[in-house]
């Protein structure tokens, strides 16, 4: 779940871009490499739907993400449950309100593939890392919104990431994460805010009370 949800973000991140072009594919790779160069910070909320194949379920979650580079970022879930998901750039926490226990894990073994590792660090090059092209026709609606499969050349958790932009103002609105399991889960994202202020004290975890810490052993 931890690497799911990091991978989302992480292209959340990536692809929240303003490119005014052509409809070309180049274009708009570049565009997004020259946009993420110019992030420092992002803040926004989100909802999150994920088929669950094996259980024959839909999971709904909701909540606010902040990112800030080199690697910093948080998820506040208000919903279903208030889990947290924080990173200070070197230790990765997820704290399961659920099961009032804390994971503490190094962020480079969490994103121990190459894609997610070079993403993480700003050095990101879609081109080389993903197969781009545009959707097919599918059971995704565009709905206003250009849509692209983004296909990774490395092995990951996942098959394909494909995501909508909006054609009016050309930013990512929702991401589509497919699994070899057949599963796919849905973020959509509202009142996007990249390069505000945020401290870097907002990534910095907090133990809730009463919560159990885990780490690896070679963490420990």
């Amino acid at each position: 779940m931890i690497k799911k949800v990091l991978t989302i973000f992480v292209l959340l991140f990536v692809l929240s871009f303003e490119v005014h072009a052509e409809e070309d594919l180049d274009t708009v790779l570049n565009g997004v490499q020259k946009k993420y160069e110019q992030i420092n910070n992002f803040h926004a909320s989100f909802t999150q739907e994920s088929e669950v194949k094996a259980l024959d379920k839909v999971q709904k979650a909701d909540g606010e993400v902040w990112f800030k580079k080199p690697g910093k970022m948080r998820w506040n879930y208000n919903a279903p449950n208030k889990d947290q998901i924080v990173s200070d750039g070197k230790t990765l926490w997820f704290y399961d309100d659920d099961e009032k226990q804390v994971i503490e894990t190094p962020l480079a073994q969490v994103s121990e593939t190459q894609s997610t590792t070079t993403l993480l660090s700003g050095l990101v090059n879609l081109q080389d890392l993903f197969d781009a092209s545009f959707s097919k026709p599918g059971d995704i609606e565009p709905n206003g919104s250009y849509l692209v499969d983004l296909v990774p050349k490395g092995d990951e958790e996942y098959n394909k990431v494909t995501i909508s932009v909006d054609k009016k103002d050309m930013m990512v609105n929702t991401i589509y994460l497919y699994d070899p399991f057949g599963n796919l889960t849905t973020v959509k994202m509202a009142d996007i805010k990249t390069n505000g202020g945020v401290s870097d004290a907002l990534f910095d975890f907090k133990t809730p009370d009463g919560a159990e810490v885990v780490k690896p052993p070679s963490f420990q």
